[in-house]
């Protein structure tokens, strides 16, 4: 178990969280939220001991082994995909040496627990590296991540930087860590990757801490939700959509708790200001001043205000948007497509999807005009302008300008605090609209690059992967632009809620079986959520085949211990045991109570605050046992 007590975090003068406490134990689930910059990644690295809180301390269980993806990609050997993703260093030997030392203490007699559990663990760790089990093991996990039998024996250097993300993110998998840090881990993926992912995760037997934009893929996944919200760290039960319901329930009831106690300030001021003066009641009036300076203030969170955004009015345009016919695209002797015939009509939102490499962001770079076909026609409709997202939009800023400065030569003809309140939805607020381009970080550009998109009168949007540096909100408000945007969309993300309230129309691109075969492009039937669901059905019918022709297991007998029957734990281990159930029966009662409050979330406001003062007080006695049972560890 890992337990942040008290924690602090702060660089210069802006403070990230203030006497915060965290509890991770051996099956948490949990997706970690909030704003950009609002510390999700800090508290990663003072989870890794990468970093220090300022205040506080953290307490970690020995010998938990930790597992992390960050967005950045690390050092990797050369070598190939296979040889890289089964190198595990001197993992195997140190296991080994862990358990022949343990079998040597247990022949001379030991009979300490926590050598037994020790040896639980590492006799377990070994059987997962088993050289059969982990091979075949290896395999199946980098087949899910998208690589095709032939890629194994390939070098890392002919790979991509998001492939090679694939390749550390199937490592960390295949080594089953304690706990897996993952940041942002869909960013590099397709969505039949992250399906497969997300299936996978499922099973995961140990615990997992999630950083992502994706809402589909943490409703799926989490049971817990920590929160950082303005210096504060919340923990809550439950998924996304539980979370969404416990904090309002939260907040109605910190809401009321400061309006019954603004009254009594307003009471006791009126009585001290009405008696200050009067000599037979100044005795009292001091009293009163004594109980105002006593009170504890309560202060309320603040509300983020909501900003809206409209497109800019565009010409109507023809009934059709764009028709292709007989296009062909080549690089070289590579065929991205050939004979590819499509019309687009007006008013159509489209998603393309296919596996990474099928040739998605190709042609969306043909629609925009960006990239000319090698051959064939494109017929474009009567007074279509275009609008285009790409990944790499960012590069295309003048990095001497400031932001507001990209955005006011972009649409002259707003009002400064209009394009402001643009800024402001993509997080530029205040004095960072002031900001020059130059020192702005990849995430800050790419969104700089969509505000400046939205400015621009356009009436057919192409966007390629529009929500990956986006918070929350900010996400929010470009859907609710696009519900509302009157034109054409056509749309490559891998957003699945994002996609589902948005598109009417599906494109599948399939990738070419043999080598330089072109992909093909099929419009499909249905709705999103059907083809979601059809790819949920694939990828559970290639998991079954897997396993059909996997190797047969190993079966590994396991050495019996001879415990001492007549042996005692002594005092601390039996302490430490017992404030380990009761932890867990009080979780489990804070559990259910969330569950009431989510149940209850329409009823009557007192039955909502009877609940949420049992749980407060529930919380307390927790806190204590979690601090006596970090006390028993040291």
């Amino acid at each position: 178990m890992i337990q942040a007590h008290s924690i602090s975090k702060q660089y210069g003068s802006k403070v990230l969280f203030e006497n915060a406490n965290v509890f991770i134990g051996d099956q948490t689930r949990a997706a970690i939220v909030g704003p950009n910059g609002s510390g999700k990644s800090t508290l990663v690295r003072l989870i890794l001991n990468q970093e220090h809180p300022d205040s506080g301390r953290i307490i970690r269980s020995q010998n938990w082994e930790l597992g992390h993806l960050a967005q950045e990609l690390p050092t990797l050997e050369e070598g190939s995909i296979f040889s890289t993703v089964m190198n595990f260093g001197d993992r195997v030997e140190t296991l080994k040496k862990t358990k022949h030392a343990l079998e040597d203490a247990f022949a001379k007699g030991s009979q300490d627990p926590k050598d037994l559990e020790a040896y639980e663990k590492v006799f377990t760790a070994l059987e997962r590296f088993d050289e059969f089990r982990i091979e075949a093991r290896a395999k199946e996990i980098l087949m899910g991540m998208g690589f095709k039998s032939s890629d194994f024996s390939r070098s890392l250097s002919e790979f991509s930087g998001g492939w090679l993300m694939r390749v550390v993110f199937s490592r960390i998998l295949l080594v089953e860590p304690d706990l897996i840090l993952l940041d942002e881990p869909t960013n590099h993926l397709d969505l039949e990757t992250v399906l497969w992912l997300e299936q996978f995760l499922k099973n995961y037997p140990k615990a997992m801490l999630i950083i992502s934009h994706d809402t589909a893929f943490l409703n799926s996944l989490v049971e817990e939700v920590i929160e950082i919200d303005q210096k504060k760290i919340f923990q809550y039960r439950g998924n996304l959509q539980a979370q969404a319901i416990q904090k309002q329930a939260r907040l109605e009831f910190l809401q009321a708790q400061y309006q019954n106690q603004q009254t009594k300030i307003e009471q006791l001021q009126e009585f001290i200001d009405r008696n200050r003066a009067k000599a037979s009641k100044a005795t009292q009036a001091q009293s009163r001043v004594k109980q105002l300076e006593k009170i504890k203030k309560i202060e309320l969170p603040k509300t983020n205000s909501t900003i809206e955004f409209r497109f800019p009015p565009t010409p109507a345009g023809g009934k059709e948007v764009i028709t292709l016919k007989n296009v062909k695209v080549q690089f070289g002797e590579k065929q991205i497509f050939e004979k590819l015939n499509w019309t687009l009509s007006k008013g159509t939102k489209v998603i393309v999807t296919g596996v990474n490499g099928a040739g998605k962001t190709t042609l969306l770079k043909v629609l925009s005009g960006q990239l000319q076909p090698s051959s064939g026609e494109i017929k474009w409709g009567h007074q279509v302008q275009v609008g285009y997202y790409a990944q790499h939009q960012s590069e295309t800023l003048d990095l001497k300008k400031t932001v507001l400065e990209e955005l006011e030569e972009t649409a002259p003809h707003l009002p400064v605090s209009q394009i402001r309140g643009i800024a402001g939805a993509f997080l530029f607020s205040g004095d960072a609209v002031e900001k020059k381009c130059s020192v702005l970080s990849g995430g800050e550009k790419a969104r700089v690059a969509l505000a400046k998109l939205l400015l621009v009168p356009s009436n057919f949007l192409i966007l390629d992967e529009p929500t990956n540096h986006l918070d929350k909100d900010s996400r929010d408000v470009l859907l609710q632009a696009l519900q509302e945007y009157p034109g054409t969309i056509c749309l490559v993300t891998h957003d699945r809620d994002f996609a589902a309230s948005l598109v009417n129309c599906v494109l599948e691109i399939h990738l070419g079986i043999q080598k330089n075969e072109p992909s093909q492009i099929i419009p499909l039937l249905g709705s999103y959520e059907d083809y979601l669901q059809k790819k949920l059905k694939e990828i559970a019918s290639q998991e079954a085949k897997s396993k059909n022709l996997s190797l047969p297991k190993v079966e590994t007998q396991k050495p019996s211990i001879q415990k001492n029957k007549n042996g005692k734990k002594n005092t601390q281990e039996k302490k430490q045991l017992s404030l380990e159930q009761e932890i867990i029966k009080l979780e489990t009662k804070i559990k259910e109570l969330d569950f009431l409050l989510i149940e209850k979330a329409s009823s009557h406001h007192s039955e909502i605050a009877q609940l949420m003062k049992e749980r407060e007080k529930i919380q307390e006695i927790l806190q204590q046992k979690e601090k006596d049972w970090e006390t028993l560890l040291k």
